[in-house]
């Protein structure tokens, strides 16, 4: 039996070298709202990255960011907004935005869609 949650666990932390690589730094991870929930909180420099982290073991029904639905990204915007408010920060004034971070685990690639959701 596949344990999901052990699947889950290591391609945040493949997401989280793989930001950290890129220059980003990692402020909070599998952070909790009653909005919902974001797998990695970063900075790119002074602007907030909400990181999806998202893997499948096939990309037979589609690649792993496919899954990352309407109703995802707007709790994933929930939860942005949420932490960026929590922490005393106007999230008018603030700079950020929300990526997913896509890993194929049969074909080993990562793929780093920035901006993937956006607020309307």
């Amino acid at each position: 039996m596949v344990n999901t949650h052990i699947i889950g666990q290591t391609a945040e932390d493949m997401a989280a070298e793989y930001l950290i690589e890129n220059k980003l730094r990692i402020i909070d991870r599998n952070y909790r709202t009653r909005f919902g929930e974001i797998d990695i909180i970063s900075k790119e420099k002074k602007k907030f990255v909400f990181v999806e982290v998202k893997a499948k073991n096939t990309s037979r029904f589609g690649k792993p960011y496919e899954m990352v639905t309407a109703k995802k990204q707007k709790k994933l915007i929930s939860t942005a907004k949420g932490y960026l408010t929590e922490i005393g920060l106007d999230i008018e004034k603030i700079d950020w935005r929300i990526d997913v971070i896509s890993i194929d685990y049969e074909t080993g690639t990562i793929e780093w869609l920035k901006n993937a959701v956006e607020d309307i």
